[in-house]
């Protein structure tokens, strides 16, 4: 992978927390940063849905001490078609916060993660609608490798 861009720095005491079980002192902000892209979740969905992830998934959580600025979710791929390798399920970082440099600290603490994993590559997934998010990836060396579309079907009906 190319070197990153330099990207500005946040200037705050940001921390990114990585962990499987988020302190309960975030659950709720998760929801509400997750609400921010139309998903919403009650905590207790969002205990659950923690509960059910593989063991190796991963949240990295941008946090100013109390304050969740934003979160990525890691995952190790296994796939027959490639080698396994990391994977970026999400990231998210509050609306009045893009463009100060946590996505950017999020990403570069996913690639360490990946890295410590053992994987070669760091996999980015992003909707066709959110091309802030492309330009994003793009500046810090990703390059898009494919155009899939999504099916899915309820079952239940």
């Amino acid at each position: 992978m190319s070197e990153s861009p330099t990207q500005p720095q946040p200037r705050t005491n940001l921390q990114i927390l990585r962990t499987r079980h988020p302190p309960t002192t975030y659950l709720h902000q998760l929801c509400d940063l997750l609400d921010t892209e139309g998903i919403t979740l009650s905590p207790e969905d969002l205990s659950n849905r923690l509960e059910e992830m593989p063991k190796e998934d991963r949240l990295l959580l941008a946090v100013e001490g109390d304050q969740l600025i934003g979160y990525a979710h890691l995952r190790i791929v296994h796939d027959l078609s490639r080698e396994a390798m990391a994977e970026v399920v999400a990231i998210i970082v509050q609306p009045h916060r893009r463009r100060q440099g946590f996505g950017h600290r999020l990403i570069a603490a996913a690639e360490t993660w990946a890295r410590q994993a053992q994987r070669s590559h760091l996999l980015l997934h992003s909707d066709v609608a959110r091309t802030s998010g492309h330009a994003f990836f793009s500046a810090l060396g990703y390059q898009q490798e494919s155009t899939k579309l999504e099916f899915s079907r309820n079952l239940h009906s």
